[in-house]
């Protein structure tokens, strides 16, 4: 099966991530994979590095990764004529779109194979009448989540079929942890956006400091890129926490960041299902969240991790619990580990080609058509 899936671009955050492990497993599995972005990394002000990395990991187990080089603005018309082109080279069985403007760019000149559509979000980053337009093009859609599936059922016409997100496989851990290292160190992973409130995290960090909750004071790392990574370098200078907190920018070694961290610390508005989070589950680290939605779909509070109001005195008050409580702190680190073991990438792959074959035989038994011209 030749499998098609469209990004926006590639970077470090959730989405990108897993359709780069997916096409891994669909690689390994016999599959051909092709990734499309929309755009190049840079255009988009996201880190060549992140885009580097995942082209690599494509290519090196066998993908191909293709660029439609749009502008920034992703205009449809210049969008919808890049995508037929690469569409009726690339000959897909079926197409994956992880970003909805990839299916407004179909509307126009459909391949003939089915498509699908993951939304990555708890909440909707556009007007939802525009299902009624998606639901032109995609033959299913896939729920990531609880919150996801409530949404799309809410609004499309098509089946939806959930699919749980899950780590790639080099994260994992033989054991979990049994204690905390001093000084604690506390890590987040996560573009910079309004999405993550990473204000949160540093108000939570003064909180930390000004309380005297934990002596000596904990590190706060941060590994993510954004627009406004200098603002919040700033805003931790003007709260004297250089000591404390750092914004790392663009990493590409977050294993061994969390090999390194003693707990991993999410501080979001809200979430989908965040991969970080799994990752950082894998990796025996107990987790601090903020009670919202995809965080409390994960995270079982008081199993393997502590749910806190978007509130930094309730989050501080939480890494206190889990520095000075020993025993806290393992049964947690356990309880994110055996957790971790529900969320497979290959089990996921699994359901996606499973969902594949389906669409792709009751579609078109003979397989894909495509426009002349």
């Amino acid at each position: 099966m030749r499998i098609c899936s469209i990004v926006t671009s590639l970077t470090s955050g959730g989405a990108e991530t897993l359709v780069a492990n997916l096409s891994q497993e669909f690689s390994a599995s016999g599959h051909e994979s092709v990734v499309i972005a929309l755009c190049d990394a840079a255009t988009l002000g996201n880190a060549p590095e992140a885009e580097a990395r995942l082209k690599a990991q494509i290519e090196d187990s066998g993908g191909t990764f293709v660029s439609l080089g749009l502008p920034a603005s992703r205009k449809l018309l210049a969008g919808t004529v890049a995508m037929r082109r690469a569409l009726r080279k690339i000959r897909p069985d079926v197409i994956h779109a992880h970003t909805a403007r990839a299916l407004l760019m179909m509307l126009a000149g459909k391949s003939g194979a089915p498509v699908v559509l993951t939304h990555h979000n708890s909440v909707l980053g556009f007007s939802p009448t525009l299902f009624r337009l998606f639901d032109r093009v995609a033959s299913a859609y896939v729920a990531i989540s609880r919150d996801t599936q409530t949404i799309l059922g809410q609004y499309v016409r098509r089946p939806v079929v959930m699919i749980v997100n899950a780590a790639g496989r080099g994260f994992a851990c033989d054991a979990p942890k049994a204690a905390p290292s001093s000084p604690l160190r506390i890590l987040s992973v996560g573009t910079i956006s309004d999405q993550k409130n990473y204000p949160l995290l540093i108000a939570t960090a003064q909180a930390v400091r000004d309380r005297g909750l934990i002596d000596p004071l904990p590190e706060f790392l941060v590994a993510g890129n954004g627009a406004d990574l200098g603002k919040l370098r700033d805003s931790v200078a003007a709260a004297g926490l250089q000591g404390q907190v750092q914004f790392l920018g663009e990493r590409s070694d977050v294993r061994t960041l969390m090999q390194s961290a003693d707990l991993y610390l999410n501080t979001s508005r809200y979430e989908g299902m965040p991969i970080a989070l799994l990752e950082a589950m894998r990796m025996a680290l107990p987790i601090v969240a903020t009670d919202v939605a995809g965080n409390k779909e994960l995270v079982i509070a008081g199993q393997t991790g502590l749910l806190e109001a978007e509130d930094p005195q309730a989050l501080a008050s939480a890494i206190q619990s889990l520095a000075n409580d020993t025993g806290l702190y393992a049964r947690l680190s356990q309880g994110a580990l055996v957790r971790a073991d529900e969320y497979s990438i290959g089990t996921a792959a699994a359901h996606h080609l499973k969902l594949y074959g389906s669409l792709s035989k009751s579609s078109n038994p003979e397989g894909p058509s495509y426009p002349k011209g």
